[in-house]
């Protein structure tokens, strides 16, 4: 039976309330490892001098991508395919006070940023300013088209396809500028996760198949391997893989 592919899966019921409460309600430490990962990256981003179109992919029920980003962004779009995760982030960024748990995250990212980044105790309102949501398919991507582009757990759990994964980080990696810098997270060693009692699909995947997914498509690849556990600590979760390189 062929493994199924991003079309077989019903991403607009996708229960976002409920996403963000398993996996975000409580923050986990490797939570803050994301965090701070994103933030070290994209403090270094060229050009220095100038604030940065940003992309974030498959944004989900998150505005951790967001806030990592936001200091050093002109512009944030969430490249998003579900309607039902579009429609959970335009009422997350309409509130004038975020959740206390996008806080937490907001104060682990300025504290990663460190000193000399004027940065607002309540990031609601610059949030909302700099967001664009746009609601499209990662392999429908413009090429070429931001500064920098992060991607947090979305292309190894979209499909059980390789060849589909594989299209999906291609993509990513071409969505920037040539020498634009990409930030992307991955789940480790899962074979799916549980949202309201329906199964979503995930690759199992190692360092060295990130780094060979990547080659051909970024330059400066660091891979890294965060957290890494012979058991879920969420469903679907028992660890990171990080990547950071240069867009071709």
């Amino acid at each position: 039976m062929a493994d199924k592919g991003n079309a077989d899966y019903q991403w607009d019921g996708f229960d976002a309330e409920q996403y963000f409460q398993q996996y975000y309600g409580e923050p986990h430490a490797d939570d803050d490892r994301v965090v701070e990962f994103a933030v070290n990256a994209l403090k270094q981003a060229t050009p220095h001098d100038r604030l940065l179109d940003v992309l974030d992919v498959g944004t989900g029920p998150s505005l951790i991508p967001f806030l990592c980003a936001l200091p050093r962004a002109r512009r944030l779009t969430a490249w998003e395919y579900s309607g039902a995760n579009i429609a959970w982030l335009k009422f997350e960024l309409a509130r004038d006070e975020l959740r206390p748990q996008w806080r937490h995250f907001w104060d682990v990212g300025r504290a990663a940023y460190g000193k000399g980044w004027d940065l607002p105790d309540n990031p609601a309102v610059a949030l909302r300013e700099k967001s664009v949501l746009t609601q499209g398919s990662i392999f429908d991507l413009p090429r070429a088209a931001w500064d920098a582009a992060t991607m947090f757990f979305c292309a190894e759990s979209i499909t059980k396809r390789q060849d589909e994964f594989e299209a999906a980080c291609a993509a990513f990696a071409r969505s920037v500028r040539p020498g634009g810098t990409l930030v992307a997270a991955f789940l480790a060693q899962s074979e799916g996760y549980i949202v309201s009692d329906y199964l979503y699909p995930a690759l199992n995947l190692s360092p060295e198949a990130i780094q060979r997914t990547f080659a051909a498509h970024a330059d400066g690849i660091v891979v890294d391997a965060v957290g890494m556990v012979d058991h879920e600590i969420r469903s679907g979760y028992s660890g990171l893989i990080f990547l950071t390189g240069t867009a071709r």
